[in-house]
């Protein structure tokens, strides 16, 4: 962290030209995809170029290292990471004990007043079910504790936690016990959410800004150079997107960020002035936590479809507002349902308003139809998965085959390379909290994922992490490739990802340089 902090904000390149070499260098420029050197000058690239270095320049020399341009995740929940990522961690916990002990340690020694315990699978634990409120009473130690699943969409809560809100709207996702009393367990999407959004923003300003810093360190330390950071919505009043503003203006940070102002309140958004609008806008849950909104119902528990949490009506009139105000927008959805609402909408706003061109995203995408992705190619949008989770999860016999079944799972479940060849725009991103915020796990769950419908080469995952993410926010142009006039940005890796295409997430982070700022050498 020493060496981080005496990077962070020291200026590699200044008035003079500067070059900067090394063993490998993937441009990513289908016309000039690999470069001996490139000269930077004032933040942006000067010249690309192969054979010998232009004398009388000053060199930064990476040796063997092999360089690529910055890379990009478009899908980050930035200032909840990093809060989780200072948090109880709970990702090897196999029992209930387990983590009331880790949550013990942690309450019996913060001066917080909130302890958070994300990574909660509930899959993972002998008891096959969250901690009762009963059960962290006992731990909590005065403080209000939320132990938070794996894909943040349910969580377990305490009693100074919950009496702390007030829950008297929801009619539904709290709980009961035989007794008909609150036991802890917030099961769906909108009192976990709001929730976790009154602890999040119950921290005071100074913590606020500390976390949104202390992204920036874990940002720069797994190579990121640009951060599509999808703020709001999940802290009360979003509280968090001011702060990213006003950092974005200062130059605060050590790395390029896109803010999508996820909030369903669309005029509160326009105040910050934004050409986006959304991020993830849930229109249904998740898959573990059988909220995920489908067509036909869940193989592992039949009795449902899970949810979709907002009426075709609410979603066509935002899209419709937004889109007049030639914004691009963006919604979570993972179901079938869900994405056919979401694309019915993008359907019917373009048929009315014209093709703007202005790359609707989906988040997620998870579980189309044919039909939808055809739909979704014709209308130019572009999806943003998270290839680490399938990577992780969907094994044979293991947890995704348990909740979709073995042939929905094999033929519709995160079809990336399908996706790509049908025409739809793929970028990637890690939902961090929910995945590691390293792209490279995502570019090796790209890689190495399960099957060939699912499958991408090397090339198509860097791009994906590099152009196509640039290009999921207008900025392809400028980032995501190493090329003349773009923004010398670019990361720094200890291996050739082309060379151990099966090691790939245990390839180091050597370097990452942020607008010709070195932000993190190792």
């Amino acid at each position: 962290r020493e060496q981080l902090h005496s990077y962070q904000f020291g200026p590699l390149y200044k008035e003079h030209s500067h070059i900067l070499k090394a063993n490998t260098i993937y441009t990513m420029d289908d016309d000039a995809p690999k470069a001996d050197w490139v000269a930077v000058k004032d933040g942006k690239i000067a010249k690309v170029g192969t054979g010998e270095v232009p004398a009388g320049e000053e060199v930064k020399d990476f040796g063997d290292n092999v360089v690529l341009p910055g890379l990009i995740d478009a899908h980050v929940h930035a200032y909840n990471t990093a809060v989780m990522y200072e948090a109880v961690n709970l990702i090897e916990c196999k029992s209930i004990q387990e983590v009331l002990d880790l949550v013990e340690e942690r309450c019996k020694t913060t001066s917080d007043d909130v302890v958070f315990a994300p990574n909660f699978i509930p899959w993972e634990i002998a008891e096959g079910r969250f901690p009762t409120i009963q059960e962290l009473d006992s731990v909590s130690h005065g403080k209000k504790v939320q132990v938070v699943s794996i894909t943040l969409h349910t969580s377990a809560i305490n009693t100074a936690a919950y009496e702390s809100m007030d829950f008297s709207g929801f009619d539904f996702g709290l709980e009961l016990d035989e007794d008909g009393n609150f036991d802890g367990y917030l099961c769906d999407d909108e009192p976990n959410f709001y929730a976790l959004g009154q602890l999040v923003a119950s921290y005071p300003v100074e913590k606020i800004e500390y976390f949104i810093d202390k992204f920036g360190e874990y940002a720069t330390q797994v190579g990121l150079t640009t951060v599509h950071c999808l703020e709001g919505g999940f802290s009360a009043d979003d509280v968090d997107v001011p702060y990213w503003l006003k950092k974005i203006e200062n130059h605060e940070l050590p790395f390029h960020a896109v803010i999508y102002p996820q909030i369903w309140d669309y005029e509160k958004a326009k105040q910050w002035n934004l050409p986006r609008h959304g991020g993830c806008l849930t229109l249904d849950g998740a898959d573990a936590d059988f909220s995920m909104a489908l067509d036909e119902p869940y193989t592992a528990k039949p009795e449902t479809r899970g949810n979709l949490y907002h009426k075709d009506i609410e979603v066509y009139n935002l899209v419709s507002k937004a889109y007049a105000d030639g914004k691009q927008l963006s919604f979570h959805a993972m179901g079938d349902r869900a994405i056919n609402q979401i694309v019915d909408a993008y359907r019917r706003v373009i048929a009315e308003q014209g093709q703007k061109e202005l790359r609707l995203r989906i988040e997620h995408f998870t579980l189309p139809t044919d039909k939808d992705l055809e739909l979704a190619a014709s209308l130019h949008l572009v999806t943003c998965p998270q290839p680490e989770y399938p990577y992780l999860y969907d094994t044979p016999g293991g947890p995704t085959e348990e909740i979709f079944g073995v042939e929905r799972t094999r033929t519709r479940f995160e079809q990336y390379k399908k996706n790509m060849d049908a025409g739809v725009v793929v970028c990637g991103g890690s939902d961090a909290p929910v995945n590691s915020l390293n792209p490279l796990t995502g570019i090796h769950g790209f890689v190495n994922a399960r099957f060939d419908t699912r499958r991408l080469t090397v090339t198509e995952a860097l791009k994906a992490y590099t152009y196509w993410a640039a290009y999921a926010a207008f900025e392809e142009n400028e980032r995501g490739t190493i090329k003349e006039g773009f923004y010398a940005d670019f990361t720094v890796l200890g291996a050739d990802p082309y060379d151990v295409p099966d090691k790939i997430n245990e390839i180091e982070i050597k370097g990452t340089i942020s607008e010709g700022r070195v932000v993190y050498e190792q």
